[in-house]
């Protein structure tokens, strides 16, 4: 594919893109505007975690952890985003960081159960807040009522009972 026509945008060139609305006829298209305000929330919740060391996927692992702390690492990643390749470093990173830790498995010694250290539940709790306080920003535009709507609409699309 020619590179200057490449439908992937990156870098500085997708920060500018987002930082102001989409144009018309693009800003009508629902697919399109699913997809623009997905690279826009995403970029947003990348910069808002930035300062806490962390990257959109650690808040999602160290996420699921927390609500299920003795998960093995399989069990993640059915749960995850991240692949079965990916998800040994990715918890390797989080232990490097002294965000989590492998125990052995109470009822399996091949297998390690995933738990979060204190300084992982002060940070995601810190992410938390980041993530709480961009979502504000970003949803800044609707009411309440057209906040709850929008996320029972997301869920319905996503196949997740509302």
């Amino acid at each position: 594919m020619n590179e200057r026509i490449s439908p992937i945008v990156t870098g500085s060139t997708a920060a500018r893109q987002i930082e102001r609305p989409p144009p018309e006829p693009l800003a009508s298209a629902t697919g399109f505007l699913l997809s623009w305000n997905g690279r826009r929330a995403a970029s947003e919740f990348a910069k808002a975690l930035e300062p806490l060391g962390l990257r959109p996927p650690q808040f999602g692992l160290l996420t699921l952890i927390a609500v299920n702390p003795g998960k093995t690492q399989q069990q993640l990643v059915t749960d995850s985003l991240i692949d079965p390749s990916s998800m040994v470093a990715a918890i390797d990173e989080l232990e490097e960081l002294g965000l989590a830790e492998r125990r052995r498995h109470p009822s399996d010694r091949r297998k390690h159960a995933v738990h979060l250290t204190a300084k992982g539940k002060r940070t995601l709790n810190r992410a938390r807040e980041a993530a709480s306080g961009m979502a504000e920003e970003l949803l800044a535009p609707l009411s309440e009522r057209e906040r709850e709507t929008l996320r029972r609409l997301l869920r319905k699309l996503a196949g997740v009972e509302s």
